[in-house]
C-alpha cells in the first residue's frame, strides 16, 4: 500500500454515536410500535454501511506519480516541482491540505511554512476529486549547495462523515531529488598557471619527450647524452647517430580539496569556509572545460571503500565537468573528514607523470612536508587558500618548501 492512514488523529464520535441511535430507535420501535422508528434506524444502517465503506476506502484508491528525477540548479535559479495525483475512489477528498518536507537546498516560495527549521515544511491546499487526476506545479528557488529530497508527504481532509480529520500519508521514498551546485567564487590568476608538462598530449614545440615513442635518429652533437647514442645505426651510418623521441606535454590539472582544519586534539574537523572552498574548486573546473584541459579531483570527505576519499578520475569536457560539480553537490555540510597529509602521501605513489596541481585550502607543516618530496619529481603545486570574496592562485616555491619541518 502506497498511502498508509493514521488512525490516531481521528474520532470515531459519529459512529459510535450512530450505533446508539440505531439501538434507541429499535427500542422505541419495538415498545411503541412505531413505523418511523425503524424508517431512522434504516436510515442510520445505511449511513453506517456508507461510513465503513467510506472509512475503508480513504488512501487506498489514491495513486501518486513516483519518477526518478534529478534537477540540477545553480543558486538563485528556478523550476519546479511537479506532483500527479490521480484518485480512483469513487470518494472526493476535498479541502484538504498536502504537506511535505524538503531540505535547505531549496525554497518553495510561496507555500513555506518555517524558513528557519533545517527541515522546511510546505503547506499546499488541494482537493483530490473522484476519478480524477490532479496535477501540482510547485515553484522551487535553488538557495544553497546540497540535494534536497522529498519527505514526510501527508494529505489532511476533512472526514465526511464526522467532524474530524484524517490524515494519509505516503510510505514509498519519493524519488525527485534537487542538486545544487556549489555557486562559483573567482579564483584569481587561474588561467595563467597553465604549463607544458610531460604527459600525453604530443605538441612539436615541448621540451619534454616520451622515451617510449621514437621518432628516428640524427646525427650526434657533442650535446647530447652518451646514453642516447643509437649504436646499431652509428654502425650502419660509419657516423655517431642520436636517439629522437616523439614530443609531449600534459596540461592536466589536480585538484586537491582540503576541507579539514588544523588538529585540535587529534582530532580533524571540518572546515567553517568549506563552502567557499568547494565554490573555488568548482571555479577551477569550469576554466578548465572552458580550456579543454583534462583535470581530476580529490577531496578528503572520506568514504567507504579502497580509496578512502572522494574522487574523480581524469577527464575533460562538459559531462566531466557535470559531473564533478555533482560530487561537489553532495559532499554533505557535516562530511566526516580524512587527514589531509595521508591523502597527499597516497597520491603521491599513485601519480608517475609530472603533474600540476593545485591545493585549495588549508596548508600545515605535515602537508609542506610532503610537498618538498613531491619536488623532487618535478610535481608544479599550486595553493588557493581561503579568502574573503574572490582568493588569489599562488604557486608554493622552493623557500616556502625549505621552511618545512
Amino acid at each position: 500500500m502506497m498511502w498508509q492512514r493514521d488512525h490516531l488523529i481521528e474520532g470515531k464520535a459519529g459512529y459510535d454515536y450512530a450505533l446508539v441511535a440505531i439501538v434507541l430507535l429499535t427500542l422505541l420501535g419495538v415498545f411503541l410500535q412505531n413505523s418511523l422508528s425503524f424508517l431512522g434506524v434504516g436510515l442510520f444502517i445505511a449511513y453506517l454501511i456508507v461510513f465503513r465503506w467510506y472509512d475503508r476506502e480513504i488512501g487506498k484508491k489514491v495513486a501518486l506519480e513516483n519518477p526518478r528525477r534529478t534537477i540540477k540548479l545553480f543558486p538563485d535559479e528556478t523550476s519546479n516541482l511537479t506532483l500527479d495525483l490521480e484518485n480512483h475512489s469513487v470518494f472526493p477528498m476535498i479541502n484538504g491540505n498536502l504537506e511535505l518536507q524538503m531540505g535547505p537546498a531549496v525554497q518553495a516560495y510561496e507555500h513555506t511554512i518555517n524558513e528557519k527549521a533545517y527541515w522546511r515544511q510546505f503547506k499546499i491546499p488541494l482537493s483530490i476529486l473522484r476519478k480524477r487526476k490532479t496535477h501540482l506545479n510547485i515553484p522551487i528557488v535553488a538557495k544553497q549547495r546540497g540535494v534536497a529530497k522529498v519527505h514526510h508527504i501527508r494529505y489532511y481532509f476533512p472526514h465526511l462523515f464526522h467532524f474530524s480529520v484524517a490524515m494519509i500519508k505516503y510510505t514509498p521514498i519519493y524519488r525527485t531529488e534537487f542538486v545544487v551546485f556549489p555557486k562559483l567564487i573567482e579564483v584569481k590568476g587561474a588561467e595563467a598557471i597553465f604549463k607544458m608538462l610531460p604527459g600525453k598530449g604530443r605538441f612539436p614545440y615541448s621540451p619534454f619527450e616520451d622515451i617510449q615513442s621514437p621518432l628516428g635518429t640524427r646525427e650526434y652533437h657533442y650535446s647530447d647524452p652518451f646514453h642516447r647514442i643509437n649504436w646499431n645505426a652509428s654502425v650502419k651510418t660509419q657516423q655517431l647517430q642520436t636517439n629522437v623521441y616523439e614530443r609531449e606535454i600534459d596540461q592536466s590539472f589536480v585538484f586537491l580539496v582540503n576541507i579539514g582544519k588544523s588538529k585540535l586534539q587529534d582530532m580533524v574537523q571540518t572546515n567553517q569556509n568549506m563552502e567557499t572552498l568547494l565554490s573555488y574548486t568548482a571555479y577551477l573546473c569550469k576554466v578548465a572545460t572552458e580550456k579543454d584541459i583534462p583535470f581530476e579531483v580529490f577531496i578528503n570527505s572520506r568514504r567507504p571503500g579502497k580509496i578512502p576519499v572522494l574522487h574523480i578520475g581524469e577527464g575533460e569536457g562538459k559531462k566531466h565537468y557535470a559531473t564533478a560539480l555533482e560530487m561537489l553537490a553532495r559532499i554533505h555540510k557535516q562530511s566526516l573528514v580524512f587527514p589531509f597529509d595521508k591523502m597527499l602521501f597516497n597520491i603521491g605513489h599513485q601519480l608517475t607523470n609530472q603533474k600540476t596541481c593545485i591545493i585549495i585550502g588549508e596548508l600545515t607543516e605535515e602537508t609542506l612536508t610532503i610537498l618538498k618530496n613531491w619536488e623532487k619529481k618535478n610535481f608544479t603545486v599550486f595553493h588557493v587558500p581561503y579568502a574573503e570574496g574572490a582568493s588569489m592562485v599562488r604557486q608554493i616555491g622552493r623557500e616556502v618548501l625549505a621552511s618545512a619541518k
